[in-house]
């Protein structure tokens, strides 16, 4: 039997590691604070970065256009000129928008010391893991060989490109209306300019895939599939989807805390094409 574990960032907290989304805005608050000016957050939501990654879906490109567009083209010394100008400078801030984000992310990630942690579970010999975490505590705490384990969105230690970001989708204004006269206005460039961070910031859960379908291909000994701390959460659900369908047959065990979390995480694996009578919930503790 050949087991694949896939592991969450629940795993690391399961372990009392510093890797909530909660103490990612402890170490960039004021970063953040100032990156919330351009986000769609719910009023009533105190804490609107506790959800990071589909937070950055909430870009709201048109305040970030308008608090950078000073032109007035009723005023009498306007020029075209103005406009392009606008287009330059919407493009350079998007991209230190985009690169702040980056850098703010990897750089918590970077600081996360996972050697505090210590074992929790046994794993069975050859096991073979997807992690979904850029930290390395299967390997420095369990002692797992870096071949069994893929990590599906980078590695921190190996100074890998860290994949992160929101799963919303983006709906494109249309070149031409209903009639067939077009859309475009003298601001259209300038607007594409300032819906940059929506594209930047979303997670490319397709081209992994497809950038790495040959390990996907390779799960066919596969007999059971454990999942630890994940989510379970729609962005994702693709990648699961692929490891259903080259799994076929696998027995599915997924740990939860709360039973409206046995629920949710049950209809998201049955939704992936999972059958229930193939799926067995359990908790940490009987791990």
């Amino acid at each position: 039997m050949t087991t694949l574990y896939i592991i969450g960032n629940g795993f690391d907290l399961w372990h009392d590691l510093p890797t909530s989304y909660s103490q990612f805005y402890e170490f960039a608050q004021s970063t953040l604070d100032e990156l919330e000016n351009y986000y769609s957050f719910d009023l009533h939501d105190h804490e609107p970065w506790h959800d990071f990654e589909n937070a950055l879906g909430a870009f709201c490109w048109e305040d970030f256009f308008d608090f950078h567009n000073e032109v007035d083209i009723q005023a009498e010394d306007f020029r075209p000129s103005f406009v392009y100008g606008l287009e330059d400078e919407l493009t350079e801030q998007t991209d230190i928008h985009v690169s702040t984000v980056k850098e703010t992310f990897i750089g918590w990630v970077n600081q996360i010391d996972v050697t505090r942690a210590s074992e929790k579970i046994t794993f069975p010999e050859n096991a073979h893991f997807i992690t979904f975490n850029y930290t390395s505590t299967l390997q420095l705490i369990y002692g797992i060989e870096d071949e069994s384990v893929f990590h599906i969105h980078g590695r921190a230690e190996t100074n890998d490109d860290l994949i992160f970001g929101h799963g919303e989708n983006i709906v494109e204004i249309p070149e031409v209306d209903e009639d067939g006269e077009s859309t475009r206005s003298m601001f259209s460039d300038a607007e594409s300019a300032a819906r940059y961070p929506l594209h930047a910031l979303k997670k490319p859960v397709d081209d992994v895939l497809e950038q790495n379908s040959s390990y996907f291909e390779e799960l066919g000994d596969v007999t059971e599939v454990v999942i630890i701390g994940h989510s379970l959460n729609a962005i994702d659900l693709p990648y699961f989807r692929r490891i259903a369908n080259g799994t076929e047959g696998a027995r599915w065990k997924v740990c939860c805390y709360t039973d409206e979390e046995r629920t949710e995480h049950a209809q998201a694996l049955i939704g992936c094409g999972i059958s229930q009578d193939q799926i067995e919930i359990c908790k940490y503790d009987e791990l």
